[in-house]
């Protein structure tokens, strides 16, 4: 079985330095070595405490989950369908940006410095979605990195807004996502590594009434 360095992994991928690492030593216990000083860190004391785990017992912080549904697809004769998604855990090694774009209509005011600014309100949550596809034989419904990347395009290929679970979303009032675009690279000399990589909106039901 390959061992992959996944701070390694994400900088080759997508040029992402992190310069935090969990390293578990054994579940229960610190590293006990010579020069190590854990000051300022909150260690999990049971792994209950977690909302998720991986297959080797070690925490997933903030696991996002893509709530499987009746979604809507194109047909092969181009027209809309109602299929069933079973639900699918993202791969334990994703990343999620946030930004929140305001839609302001600005002035530029004569013989002053600066414009005039009017808020006329607040655009979608644009939610940028990094991650690598590995081997996790834990996980529910994708075993391996391909079968993850099926499920990645699976979704992809939904005509619909997609149903989004995770406290990083729930915090921003999020619940629902239009995928915009996705992307799929390759590592070289990697194999079983597929980073991937997914522009969404966020996205709420609205009623006008007629």
């Amino acid at each position: 079985m390959a061992d992959y360095n996944i701070n390694t992994l994400f900088e080759i991928a997508f040029g992402i330095k992190n310069y935090a690492m969990y390293r578990p030593e054994g579940v229960g216990s610190l590293p006990n070595a010579p020069g190590f000083v854990y000051n300022n860190i909150d260690f999990i004391e049971s792994l209950e405490e977690t909302a998720r785990v991986s297959y080797m017992g070690t925490p997933i912080v903030f696991p996002i989950k893509f709530r499987g549904e009746n979604y809507k697809f194109y047909n092969s004769n181009g027209e809309i369908e109602n299929f069933p998604v079973a639900d699918f855990d993202l791969p334990s090694a994703t990343l999620v940006n946030f930004r929140h774009p305001k839609i302001v209509s600005k002035t530029t005011a004569l013989a002053s410095n600066g414009t005039v600014k009017e808020m006329y309100g607040f655009d979608d949550w644009v939610v940028d979605i990094r991650g690598i596809c590995l081997r996790d034989p834990g996980h529910a419904t994708a075993k391996t990195a391909y079968e993850q990347h099926q499920k990645l395009i699976e979704f992809d290929e939904v005509a619909d807004s997609i149903t989004v679970i995770g406290d990083l979303f729930t915090d921003k009032n999020i619940s629902k996502l239009t995928i915009l675009e996705t992307e799929f690279k390759q590592v070289q000399g990697k194999p079983g590594v597929i980073p991937f990589y997914m522009r969404c909106i966020s996205d709420s039901p609205i009623e006008l009434d007629l």
